[in-house]
């Protein structure tokens, strides 16, 4: 990409601004007196005073210790004339460009070009609709997960770069639907089966420098072990993935129903970074662990392994009851406090028994309706919440709240220039 918009801030500082947000590195050149030290600061912002914003990573950042800043390359000018320089053991998350000169530097508009990186895979599905903002919805998701797609899915490509497993499954249909990514997930369930303990625990995030086995781990998080391969059948027909894994999901499930508490489970993250509602972390994270027993059936059926799928369907069956029995109030057809993402998840995962679906299913519309049609869940029920309205009588609410443009929603970002 070239820059869009090109600005000289003094002699020594310029700033770019590239049509998308992107991963990946720029290649600068430049020209300046030998010794002159270069730094080529990247971003996803802008601050009030029109410099590149890393505000938002500069907590983690170690420069204070003697560390280079984060998503800042730095070069040191040889003196000869006109010089490049791109780098080659990095990348960044940025649309916004910052080159600053410890002396004078000269450059242009064409000086710095952005080039983006992630792993090839080919686009296979495409949406589009009358609705403007719901096809830039879908251009910036995408873009979202290519940028976070190098060797395996991650969480964000300007700070971290890690493969948290919780947000790879919630955006697993988005990569399904639109690219041919099935070389990527046998790969990263590869990487699960090496991540994984003798006892069956996996880190939150894989692969794993060793740390994620004691925090952010249940299975809201690392059902990955069971989602991934089932949703990879699915839509690709192929049991080779199943066969792949299927002594680990099984040492994996083992592993949560020995810590459970009779078919509950409150070890994991719940629905996290939440609009305002707090959901009920056992009720969430249980269903997770109903969805792989019920999973886990499903696949020992498909391998004719009869006797595991009897043993998880009665398994599943105990946990989906003992979550109704604990959490499902009968009378007024709502579960826990009854808030977005507490209606959504039973309905999206089958657990509201079948005389009651299309109670919770009004209750949850009415309680969209009462928080003006906008979002108000974390990642769990930003999953659930328009599958579980649009598939029990209530698409054209799921269409207002998906193609809402004021706070909070998905169009808001992109009202604002995402």
């Amino acid at each position: 990409y070239g820059s869009l918009d090109f600005k000289k801030i003094n002699d020594s500082i310029y700033l770019y601004k590239f049509p998308v947000n992107i991963a990946g590195v720029t290649k600068i050149s430049v020209s300046g007196e030998k010794g002159t030290t270069i730094y080529v600061k990247h971003g996803e912002a802008i601050n009030e005073n029109g410099r590149v914003d890393q505000s938002t990573i500069n907590i983690y950042s170690d420069s204070k210790n003697g560390l280079d800043p984060f998503q800042t390359d730095k070069y040191i000018l040889k003196g000869n004339g006109i010089e490049e320089f791109v780098p080659k053991f990095n990348y960044k998350g940025f649309q916004y460009v910052e080159v600053i000169g410890d002396r004078p530097i000269k450059m242009s508009q064409s000086s710095v070009i952005a080039l983006q990186m992630n792993s090839d895979v080919t686009p296979i599905g495409k949406i589009y609709s009358s609705n403007d903002i719901l096809n830039k919805i879908w251009e910036a998701t995408n873009r979202s997960y290519l940028a976070n797609l190098f060797g395996y899915p991650t969480d964000c490509p300007q700070r971290e770069k890690n493969g948290w497993t919780g947000d790879a499954h919630i955006a697993l249909e988005t990569a399904l639907y639109n690219y041919d990514v099935v070389n990527i997930y046998e790969k990263w369930m590869g990487d699960h089966r090496d991540a994984q303990l003798e006892n069956g625990i996996l880190p939150a995030i894989i692969p794993t420098s060793g740390w994620g086995y004691t925090w952010g781990n249940g299975p809201d998080w690392t059902s990955t072990m069971l989602i991934v391969p089932w949703m990879v059948y699915l839509f690709y027909n192929d049991t080779q993935i199943l066969w792949e894994n299927y002594d680990s999901m099984k040492l994996y499930v083992d592993y949560i129903t020995s810590v459970s508490n009779e078919g509950l489970v409150d070890w994991g993250l719940g629905d996290w970074v939440p609009y305002q509602s707090i959901a009920n972390k056992t009720l969430l994270i249980s269903i997770y662990y109903y969805y792989d027993t019920y999973l886990l059936s499903k696949i020992a059926k498909i391998l004719n392994k009869s006797r595991d799928a009897l043993y998880y369907e009665r398994l599943s069956c105990e946990v989906k009851k003992k979550i109704n029995d604990t959490f499902f109030d009968r009378v007024n057809a709502i579960y826990a406090n009854g808030c977005q993402s507490e209606l959504s998840l039973p309905l999206y995962f089958g657990i509201v028994p079948t005389e009651y679906r299309q109670k919770v299913a009004d209750n949850l519309a009415r309680r969209v309706i009462a928080d003006n049609k906008h979002l108000d869940v974390g990642l769990l029920g930003s999953k659930a919440l328009l599958s579980a309205l649009s598939d029990n009588g209530y698409a054209d609410l799921a269409f207002e709240v998906a193609t809402q443009t004021t706070y909070p929603s998905w169009g808001y970002w992109i009202m604002n220039g995402a």
